[in-house]
C-alpha cells in the first residue's frame, strides 16, 4: 500500500484548523486510521472477550481426561529439548551485548558438531506427520514465548534455527497465532512451497509489502489467517489473488487495513471463496460495496465466474454495511450460504436476508449472528415464520442463532421483550435443530414469567450454548428441572420420555438468580462452563452444583459478593484444598 499522504494545513488568526470535510470523508474499505493502534483494535479486543466469555478472569480447572496420550507427552519433552537446543546462550553479566550472536540466527561453521545435529533434526522432522510437526513448532513456540526475545538476561532462541528445522518443502500448516514469532521468522515462510494453511493473526507488526512479497512464493495457499494484522492491505491482497486463483478457500481479514482494490483482485480471481470475514473493516458503507460488486462481477467475467458464487461464511460484524449494500452481496452468495454475521451494523431489517434465502428451493443457512440491530417484531416474524414452515430436515439445518443487545428506539422498535418474544415463539418450537442460541443483554426480557419459561423449557434444554445475560429470576430456571413423578394408577407410562438437559455452557451473568436455583443448574448433569457473574449466588450455590456437574472446569465469579474475593479465580483450587464453606 503506498505510504500516506500528508496534508499541511495552515491556519489564520484564532480559527482552528482541520482537515477539508472531503479529505475527511475520503477514506476508502479499510483505510490506515489514526485510531488502529488504540479505539479500533481496543473495541475489537473487548469484543473478542465478551464472544470467549471473559477468559482473563474466569477460574478454571484442567478437565478430568485421564491419563494424557503418550503422543502428547512425547511431544511435551520433544519440544522442551528442541528448545533447549535452538536457545542461545545467556549472557554473561558486563558482557556486551553489541559484540554477541543476536537472537537472529547461528552460524553453522562456529559449531560444526551443532550444525550436524540441525540436519539429523530437521531430516526427523521432515518425516513426521503435518499435524504432529505443526503441534511441535507450536509447542516449541510457546516456551519461547515465556520470555523476551530482546531481554538482557535471556536473549531467546535463534529464530533462523526454528525456520531451518520446521520451514521445509513438506511443511503443509503454519499457525504463529498469538505466539512471540518475529517477524524474521515470518519472512522464510516461503521455504514451505507446499504451504495449504497459514494462520498469522495477531501480528499487528507485519506490514504489507514484506508479506505481498511473501504470499506472492507460497501458490497452494488455501487457507489463510490475517485477523488483527492491521497494517495488511491491498498490496498483500493482489500478490495472493495471483498466487492462488483457484486454491484460496478461506479468507479470513478481519481488522485489516484492505481496501476495494484488494478485494476487488480477490474476489474476481479466486473462485472458489467458501469463507470471507471482514468484521472490522472500516469504509465497508453502500457506495463502496455497489463499487465492489459491480468492479468484481465486471473483472470475474475474465475468468468466466461470478464472485462469492461458492461462499459458505460471510462475517461483516461491526461494519459500516447497511441494508442495500447487503442485498447486493447476498445477490451473490445466498444460493451456498450457510453462516452470516452482520451484528453491529447499520442494518434496520432482516427483510433482504429473508427475501434472499426464503425464495431458494432449499434452505442452507446454519448459523445467524444478528447482534446489536433494532429488529422489529414483523422483520423477526418475516425471518422465522417461512422457516418453520420447512421440511423437517432443512428446519434442522438452523442451528446458532444470537440475537443480543438489541437496541429499544422506539414503541415501534422495542427491541427484544416479552411480548416480541411471544410472538416468535411458535415459530422458534418448531426449529429443533437449534443448539446454540445468545439473548444476551436484552434487559427488557424476562421482566414476566412467560414466555422466558417456556423458552427455557422447550428450546433451552436442548441447546449446549445457551446466553441469557438477562433479569432472569429464579422461578424461570425450574424448567431445568425434571418432571414431578405422577402416580399412574392405570399403569400407562409418560408420553415422552424425559431426557436431561444436554447443556454445556450456562451464561447467567447480572441475572437475578439467588442460592435457590441451584437445583435446577445441577440438573444440567453435563455442564461445563458456568457464568454467574454479577449475581446474588454463594459459595452454598456452588458446592451444590458442583457435586452434581462433575465435568464444570469453567466459572465467572466476578463481582459475586457471595464468594471471598480471594476464591472468586482460584475457587476450584480452594474446593480441593476444602477451604470453601458450603454454610
Amino acid at each position: 500500500m503506498p505510504p500516506k499522504r500528508f496534508i499541511e494545513i495552515t491556519t489564520s488568526g484564532k480559527r482552528p484548523s482541520r482537515p477539508s470535510k472531503r479529505y475527511r470523508r475520503a477514506l476508502d474499505i479499510g483505510a490506515p486510521l489514526e485510531s488502529d493502534n488504540s479505539p479500533r483494535i481496543v473495541q475489537a479486543q473487548a469484543l473478542a472477550e465478551r464472544a470467549g466469555g471473559g477468559a482473563s478472569y474466569l477460574a478454571t480447572r484442567p478437565e478430568k481426561r485421564g491419563v494424557r496420550s503418550l503422543r502428547e507427552t512425547a511431544l511435551q519433552v520433544a519440544a522442551k529439548g528442541l528448545y533447549q537446543t535452538v536457545r542461545l546462550p545467556s549472557k554473561e553479566a558486563g558482557e556486551n551485548r553489541a559484540g554477541t550472536t543476536s537472537n537472529v540466527g547461528w552460524n553453522p561453521d562456529r559449531d560444526p558438531a551443532l550444525a550436524e545435529e540441525n540436519k539429523q533434526l530437521r531430516h526427523f522432522i521432515e518425516t513426521l506427520p503435518v499435524d504432529v510437526a505443526n503441534r511441535l513448532l507450536r509447542l516449541v513456540l510457546d516456551h519461547a514465548s515465556e520470555s523476551s526475545f530482546d531481554g538482557p538476561s535471556d536473549p531467546g532462541v535463534a529464530v533462523l534455527s526454528l525456520a531451518t528445522l520446521f520451514f521445509h518443502p513438506a511443511t503443509t500448516r503454519v499457525s504463529l497465532a498469538g505466539l512471540a514469532a518475529p517477524v524474521v521468522l515470518v519472512v522464510r515462510l516461503p521455504q514451505c512451497t507446499s504451504l495449504t494453511d497459514l494462520d498469522l493473526s495477531g501480528h499487528i507488526e507485519l506490514r504489507d509489502a514484506p508479506l505481498a512479497k511473501i504470499l506472492a512464493q507460497l501458490p497452494k495457499l488455501e487457507r489463510i489467517n490475517l485477523k488483527g494484522c492491521t497494517k495488511v492491505g491491498d498490496a498483500s491482497m493482489i500478490a495472493l489473488s495471483k498466487a492462488t486463483e483457484d486454491r484460496l478457500k478461506v479468507v479470513n481479514l478481519s481488522l485489516t487495513a484492505v481496501t476495494i482494490k484488494g478485494l476487488t483482485s480477490l474476489l474476481a480471481r479466486c473462485r472458489n471463496i467458501e469463507v470471507l470475514k471482514l468484521a472490522n473493516v472500516a469504509g465497508l458503507n453502500e457506495k463502496n460495496v455497489a463499487k465492489l460488486v459491480s468492479d468484481a462481477t465486471d473483472a470475474a467475467l475474465g475468468w468466466r465466474h461470478v464472485p462469492l458464487s461458492r461462499l459458505r461464511t460471510l462475517k461483516v460484524r461491526s461494519t459500516e454495511i447497511t441494508d442495500a449494500s447487503l442485498g447486493r452481496l447476498l445477490s451473490l452468495c445466498a444460493p451456498s450460504l450457510e453462516r452470516l454475521d452482520i451484528s453491529y451494523t447499520p442494518l434496520k431489517t432482516l427483510d433482504f436476508v429473508s427475501s434472499a434465502l426464503h425464495t431458494l428451493p432449499e434452505w442452507r443457512l446454519v448459523k445467524l449472528v444478528a447482534s446489536g440491530l433494532p429488529l422489529t417484531a414483523a422483520t423477526l416474524e418475516g425471518f422465522f415464520r417461512p422457516l418453520s414452515e420447512r421440511p423437517d430436515d432443512e428446519r434442522r439445518r438452523f442451528r446458532t442463532l444470537k440475537l443480543g443487545a438489541m437496541p429499544a428506539l422506539s414503541t415501534k422498535v422495542p427491541g427484544l421483550t416479552d411480548a416480541v418474544l411471544s410472538k416468535l415463539m411458535p415459530y422458534l418450537e418448531k426449529l429443533d435443530g437449534l443448539d446454540t442460541v445468545s439473548l444476551f443483554q436484552n434487559w427488557s426480557l424476562g421482566k414476566l414469567e412467560q414466555p422466558l419459561a417456556r423458552f427455557i423449557e422447550v428450546i433451552g434444554r436442548r441447546c449446549t450454548y445457551l446466553d441469557l445475560t438477562l433479569p432472569v429470576e429464579d422461578y424461570h430456571l425450574e424448567a431445568l428441572l425434571p418432571p414431578l413423578e405422577l402416580d399412574h394408577t392405570d399403569g400407562a407410562e409418560p408420553s415422552q420420555p424425559y431426557e436431561p438437559p444436554r447443556l454445556r455452557t450456562l451464561v447467567l451473568d447480572s441475572s437475578r438468580i439467588t442460592d435457590n436455583s441451584a437445583g435446577a443448574i445441577s440438573a444440567c448433569h453435563d455442564l461445563r462452563a458456568l457464568h454467574v457473574a454479577e449475581t446474588r449466588i454463594s459459595t452454598k450455590f456452588l458446592a451444590t452444583v458442583l457435586s452434581s456437574c462433575p465435568h464444570l472446569s469453567i466459572l465467572n465469579l466476578t463481582s459475586c459478593r457471595g464468594v471471598p474475593v480471594v476464591q472468586r479465580r482460584n475457587f476450584f483450587e480452594a474446593w480441593e484444598k476444602g477451604e470453601v464453606s458450603a454454610a
